[in-house]
């Protein structure tokens, strides 16, 4: 199965920490979070790796020319890297041939046995990994909100009051994806949320739950950070 990992944006909320390096780059364990996502999506079993690039992405070219991985990677240049974040997964579409993908942000640092329920899922539908153990999440304010029903998500967004389980920033996508980001930039929305949207209007997005807390980490903001670090065994 073929990743899709999307490090363009700016990442500003870590600048003062990154010095404006990519913060996927950022010391994490024994490399880096990006090393760390790349390493543990090959140990799900994810075979190859697009990874779609944008803002400052030298930092992110060189980072690779000088380190091994035992995983085929794809450098994708997004050039519209200050729009949507579902402009950035859309330039991947001619390479997934028809076939499910992960996706993953840049960002989520998620446990090996978290991923492989995605990676081995034998559902042809649209999938997201949420966490029902909210009370365990630490950034709960900046996490994005889902509302679960008998597998199905009736809700998501950061704002919403109803919700049952967080969104963990992996999906397992069809290709059905790529006409729901063209039907939602027809309508002025860029996001991989709007894309996910419409989705969902047509039943084709369904969960999978993890099994217990603390098996992912958002590394958005430096006290996100700092916690990562501090946590780091728990992942």
């Amino acid at each position: 199965m073929k990743g899709v990992i999307i490090a363009a944006g700016y990442g500003s909320r870590l600048w003062n920490v990154t010095n404006n390096i990519p913060k996927t780059l950022l010391p994490f364990g024994e490399g880096t979070i990006l090393s760390t996502i790349i390493n543990r999506l090959q140990q799900a079993g994810v075979s190859s790796i697009y990874l779609v690039v944008g803002y400052n992405q030298k930092y992110i070219r060189e980072y690779l020319a000088k380190t091994q991985f035992g995983i085929p990677i794809r450098i994708i240049d997004n050039q519209l890297w200050d729009r949507g974040n579902g402009i950035s997964v859309y330039q991947v579409r001619a390479e997934i041939d028809n076939e499910p993908f992960i996706l993953s942000m840049s960002d989520h640092i998620v446990s090996v046995p978290a991923l492989e329920l995605m990676v081995q899922s034998e559902e042809r539908t649209n999938l997201l990994l949420v966490d029902p153990f909210i009370k365990d999440n630490f950034d709960l304010d900046d996490a994005t909100k889902v509302l679960v029903k008998d597998t199905f998500i009736a809700g998501i967004g950061k704002e919403i009051e109803n919700y049952n389980a967080l969104d963990c920033g992996i999906f397992r996508l069809e290709p059905d994806f790529f006409p729901a980001v063209d039907k939602a930039v027809a309508e002025g929305k860029e996001s991989i949320s709007a894309a996910i949207t419409e989705l969902i209007l047509n039943n084709r997005m369904r969960t999978i739950k993890l099994d217990k807390p603390h098996q992912w980490l958002d590394i958005d903001t430096p006290e996100a950070y700092q916690f990562a670090l501090q946590q780091n065994n728990l992942i």
